[in-house]
């Protein structure tokens, strides 16, 4: 499907999420939950089987119960898992690497993420639009104080600079807050890194141990299934509480890493 026009590919993803939606709908219960996780992996032939199932954002506990737990439901299980198979196809990524998908009740229909995308935490969902729209203006400031067209981290020095024209022309203090990985679509604290330096880890954990939103699952998991723009509203709460100029994003390996910066300066 990687050579499928992208007009093609979102006529597909159409179809296919309509009538999975039938099914889920009118076997599963649709109305009375609010996104369920679908872990999807192969079994001994390489086909597509589900091995788990997760409902998130119950409305009617006892619906709920009835449905997943019916000979119907498990006779879905193989159309649910070829489905999530195809989606990922049309995703570009790789079912291996997201191992599953999660399927969104939404106002008309439903919608699908790769990979088990767990349920936001009320309050940083409430915040991240606010969140976003005040780290974008932060960089923005960055943009336009230094007029970089390139940025070097030096994760041991913990600084950070920008350069034009392969000359110095700003520095921040810099700690490395997490990793975005695009084919896993998973984001991870580096904190939670045992491969980073123990400073850089000690650092980090510094900023979200500091945050008064104990209570969010997202700031205490090590790593979780999510989307880029979820990475950079992290990255924005974190921005926000800890005062900081801004954060910069770094494209690393199969990933990039979101790098929050304080006193910023010109050379």
């Amino acid at each position: 499907m990687r050579d499928m026009e992208p007009e093609e590919a979102r006529r597909l993803h159409r179809e296919i999420l309509s009538d999975i939606g039938v099914l889920l709908r009118d076997e599963l219960a649709g109305e009375s939950w609010g996104r369920v996780l679908v872990e999807v992996v192969r079994d001994g032939s390489g086909a597509a089987v589900v091995a788990d199932v997760d409902v998130e954002e119950i409305l009617d506990e006892s619906r709920v119960d009835a449905a997943f737990g019916s000979q119907s439901a498990r006779e879905l299980m193989p159309a649910i898992a070829k489905a999530t198979e195809a989606l990922c196809a049309l995703e570009g990524v790789e079912l291996d690497e997201v191992c599953g998908g999660t399927f969104v009740r939404l106002d008309q229909g439903f919608g699908w993420l790769p990979g088990l995308v767990r349920t936001p935490s009320r309050r940083f969902d409430g915040q991240r639009d606010v969140l976003v729209a005040s780290l974008r203006d932060k960089n923005e400031r960055l943009r336009a104080l230094f007029g970089a067209d390139r940025v070097e981290l030096d994760v041991d020095g913990k600084t950070l600079r920008w350069l034009s024209r392969s000359k110095d022309v700003g520095s921040a203090q810099a700690t490395v807050l997490g990793t975005f990985a695009r084919a896993a679509r998973t984001w991870a604290w580096v904190w939670s890194n045992p491969t980073a330096p123990e400073t850089v880890r000690r650092a980090a954990a510094a900023l979200t141990d500091a945050l008064e939103e104990r209570e969010l699952w997202e700031i205490s998991t090590p790593a979780f299934a999510t989307d880029e723009p979820t990475a950079w509203a992290l990255a924005a709460l974190v921005c926000d509480r800890a005062g900081a100029d801004g954060v910069q994003r770094i494209a690393h390996d199969d990933g990039v890493l979101f790098v929050l910066v304080r006193d910023a300066r010109a050379c």
